[in-house]
């Protein structure tokens, strides 16, 4: 998405304004969409219109060497190293500056190991391993957009390579051959939609290959294919119109098909216009000061996204106008520099080939130190005071299972504890719920080892283990099918119940995937009632883990920060007692008072007669906005023993 041969290589290929114009529309879009959401719901496509650039800049030139027998993958690689390292590293240095002034030290960590994996090209695959339902928010992440980097780079590995040994060949075969490829990847982008879900399919090479393959294909298209006169006019309509329409709209979910389509159509048909003559819309993007934004758009990229996420960081909120100008104009003066004073320097061939990867190496390798050093020390924990430091040491801590203890189960991944065999017809008692069964895992595990009871977690986060009301009417087909596969565990007797108990008065859907009155949590209390009476038809006991009083908010992150800065905090680190039993009593009377379950209140650790607490002991008892941190666990064992305990004594 970064290349910048539409100028920097004009004299390969022939100088195009209007690719710079569109690439200027492609990073405004961007940064309009990363300063606020509502301003351009779509513009997150910019980056999509980059990649097709991209393919269709690099192909040409790629191709008219290879025609004429000049290419050399060393050279094409200098000119990679030239164009992309300068800015890069210039980046890099004044963000790691930025990030040891003002990220505490789980972000710090986060920080370091994400700069490893920009300088190795591997961020698309740093990012996508590290974005699941637990992930720290992007505000954390500063270094979040050189995923795309990473996209490129790994397919500019094999494509040169591709593309001269087709060129010395097939020649003929090549237009056909990429476009199957193209057409290849779109369709593992679309099954990965359906199977993987939309992370895999944002970051990763095999799933994104086909918008660069998409520019490639418009610098292969043969002569005779070529739209010319009202044709390519047309073409250049439709494909800015679909542009728009793409940038705009506030469709930003995935479906089976990328949503990016229509806006790489428009890509394809925008450039394919102003390859022979200049249509109407190619003459307009080609207005100067789009231009000049499209010449500093890498430099532009690279710096806009750390200024939005370091000044959100230290505000801990969003930006107001006054603050998204300021912003603005900084990451512009940075972009004009970086552009003026490193990325056409280095470009311009000033310095030699063995000069200028010499440096590069030399910058990365300090930068990779650097990193190295943040993530070993622990995030500098030292730079801030002991109660900061105590409170951001439960940041995303909470319990996540490794990937060794996955079991795929139906529709969900389920988790071993205490299960040596990873046989799940050996489990004797299984977690189920969502992730607010999950965080307690450990504890669980405890007990089932110290009793000897191999066990299971089958969770479903994001959704409830209900089937009568769930969040949404995808959530009960995966409910329907957790109680499918836990109805074939014949040795599992015991089924303990984990969920989020606070939704709102219109939070929750039926079967039929209508909205219900969840007032006073009454279709929640039925639906579990339902839940309960379906698993005891299976012969299992069932153990019911309570509600708890949770912040709603990055609790130890913000409040960290608020304490690391120096700042009054503003928002509470406790819910009054009356306010939790206002939200939550009657549901908990109505089932401690039941016989045929056990009824475990992890409320009681958090709450005393006044308040419930969200730091004890000088420490954070949530890992973020509502999961218990992984080291307070301890805290909840005797409850939870106690009532498994009584309750399998019950059922025997």
């Amino acid at each position: 998405m970064h290349t910048r041969v539409g100028s920097a290589d004009s004299h390969l290929i022939g100088y195009r304004a209007d690719v710079d114009g569109l690439r200027a529309i492609a990073v405004i879009s961007v940064i309009a969409f990363h300063l606020s959401r509502s301003w351009l719901p779509g513009g997150y496509l910019g980056v999509d219109i980059f990649f097709v650039l991209s393919g269709y800049l690099i192909t040409l030139i790629l191709w008219r060497e290879a025609l004429k027998g000049q290419f050399s993958i060393l050279r094409f690689y200098e000119r990679r190293i030239r164009r992309i390292m300068p800015a890069l590293l210039l980046l890099l240095f004044f963000a790691t500056i930025a990030a040891l002034a003002l990220l505490l030290p789980a972000d710090l960590i986060g920080y370091g190991k994400s700069m490893l994996a920009t300088i190795g090209f591997v961020a698309n695959i740093y990012f996508w391993r590290d974005t699941d339902y637990f992930s720290r928010a992007a505000e954390a992440k500063p270094l979040l957009h050189v995923w795309s980097l990473g996209v490129e780079e790994q397919f500019y590995i094999i494509f040169p390579l591709l593309i001269a040994v087709f060129a010395r060949f097939w020649p003929r075969a090549t237009f056909p051959a990429i476009t199957l490829l193209t057409l290849g990847s779109l369709a593992a982008n679309c099954l990965a939609l359906r199977i993987g879900g939309a992370s895999p399919a944002f970051f990763l090479l095999p799933t994104r290959a086909w918008e660069l393959g998409a520019g490639a294909m418009i610098a292969l298209l043969p002569p005779s294919l070529a739209p010319r006169g009202t044709t390519a006019g047309l073409l250049g309509s439709i494909g800015a119109v679909a542009i728009l329409i793409g940038i705009i709209s506030p469709l930003q979910t995935y479906g089976p098909i990328p949503v990016a389509l229509p806006v790489v159509i428009g890509a394809m048909f925008l450039i394919s216009a102003g390859q022979a003559q200049q249509s109407p819309v190619n003459r307009l993007i080609a207005a100067p000061p789009l231009v000049f934004v499209g010449l500093i758009s890498y430099s532009l990229y690279l710096w806009h996204w750390p200024f939005i996420v370091f000044s959100q960081y230290y505000l801990v909120r969003d930006l107001n106008i006054g603050e998204i100008m300021i912003a603005v104009v900084g990451m512009a003066i940075c972009a004009v520099v970086s552009w003026r004073y490193v990325e056409r320097p280095f470009r311009r061939r000033v310095m030699s080939a063995r000069t200028v990867c010499l440096a590069a190496a030399t910058g990365a390798g300090v930068l990779a130190v650097i990193g190295s050093a943040l993530i070993w020390s622990n995030g500098l924990p030292g730079r801030m005071s002991g109660e900061a430091a105590a409170i951001n040491a439960a940041v995303g801590t909470n319990y996540r299972c490794p990937v060794s203890n996955y079991l795929r189960m139906g529709q969900s991944r389920a988790c071993v504890l205490n299960l040596p065999s990873h046989n799940p017809s050996d489990a004797k008692v299984v977690l189920l719920g969502n992730s607010h069964a999950q965080m307690y895992a450990p504890v669980w595990e405890s007990i089932f080892v110290e009793r000897g009871l191999p066990g299971l977690l089958l969770p479903a986060n994001g959704c409830l283990p209900t089937m009568s009301v769930n969040i949404t009417r995808e959530c009960i087909d995966v409910a329907a099918s957790n109680l499918r596969e836990l109805g074939k565990l014949s040795n599992a007797k015991t089924v303990i119940l984990g969920l989020t108990w606070e939704h709102a008065e219109d939070g929750l859907v039926d079967a039929d995937g209508k909205t219900v009155d969840n007032r006073d949590d009454a279709e929640l209390v039925r639906g579990l009632d339902d839940l309960i009476g379906r698993l005891q038809e299976f012969g299992k006991t069932v153990v019911l883990i309570g509600p708890i009083a949770y912040p709603g908010w990055d609790f130890p992150s913000e409040l960290s920060r608020d304490l690391a800065f120096g700042r009054q905090l503003e928002k509470p680190t406790f819910l009054p007692a009356d306010e939790f039993q206002r939200q939550y009593g009657a549901a908990i009377r109505l089932f401690e008072a039941r016989r045929d379950i056990g009824f475990a209140r992890p409320d009681t650790v958090l709450c005393d007669a006044s308040r419930c607490n969200f730091v004890l002991d000088g420490r954070s008892m949530f890992a973020d906005a509502s999961h218990i941190a992984q080291a307070e666990l301890s805290r909840f064992r005797s409850i939870f023993a106690e009532t498994l305990a009584t309750q399998r004594l019950k059922s025997e």
